[in-house]
């Protein structure tokens, strides 16, 4: 594979699935209790400076405090790779087979009644973050994966943020076609709000197979 993939204990690499904006994502076999995870990795070419290193630690906290929710991708557990493959953090994740929700209502949209019960469900993941004191701050259609039972899983809190101290934050990343005015002008670094104007962007793009803001 062209994509480096560490060699982690216990796991079996199979293929490298997906690529985000510091990580990479590999399908691995885990030998016991044998099944198929998915392994978050941060990619060698990533600095690890304390913000990356912040980002990850908030990330796999984040999904651990929620994995018990229906739909939020669980975490299994968290490491680091060996000196050899570079000292990577890395995250073991509930493995959920692609498309992910964007690819695939970019085939086909869904009608009124599958979007509002797909809305209900991320709704529900949300309220639940923001109820444990967690933003998300990018919530979109690639960040919605599906469940071997069909089920929306709502994955990929690197950039996720407290209540308590979001407004100290100083290096906010951002989705364009899915974030609120306040956050792209930076009079926000982000709120209960804006997670809810995104889901509303998702929800939107469900029903019409692109973001509210393309033509």
């Amino acid at each position: 594979d062209p994509v480096s993939a560490p060699r982690i204990p216990g796991l079996t690499y199979i293929q490298h699935i997906g690529q985000g904006g510091f990580a990479d994502v590999f399908l691995y076999e885990q030998e016991w209790p044998r099944q198929r995870v998915a392994v978050k990795v941060v990619r060698p070419d990533v600095p690890l400076t304390e913000r990356e290193k912040t980002m990850f630690t908030t990330e796999a906290n984040a999904m651990a405090r929620l994995s018990d929710h229906p739909y939020i991708v669980s975490v299994i557990t968290a490491g680091v790779t060996s000196v050899q493959d570079g000292s990577r953090p890395y995250l073991v994740m509930r493995y959920c087979p692609p498309p992910d929700l964007g690819q695939r209502v970019q085939v086909q949209p869904m009608s009124v009644s599958e979007a509002v019960a797909t809305g209900i469900k991320l709704a529900s993941a949300i309220e639940t973050a923001h109820r444990s004191g967690i933003l998300h701050r990018d919530i979109k259609p690639s960040n919605v994966l599906v469940t071997t039972y069909s089920e929306p899983a709502l994955t990929d809190f690197g950039i996720a943020g407290t209540l308590h101290d979001v407004e100290t934050d100083t290096d906010v990343r951002i989705s364009y076609p899915w974030s609120p005015p306040e956050l792209l002008d930076g009079r926000s670094n982000g709120s209960v709000a804006s997670d809810v104007y995104s889901l509303g962007a998702t929800i939107w793009n469900l029903l019409v197979g692109r973001s509210p803001f393309s033509i």
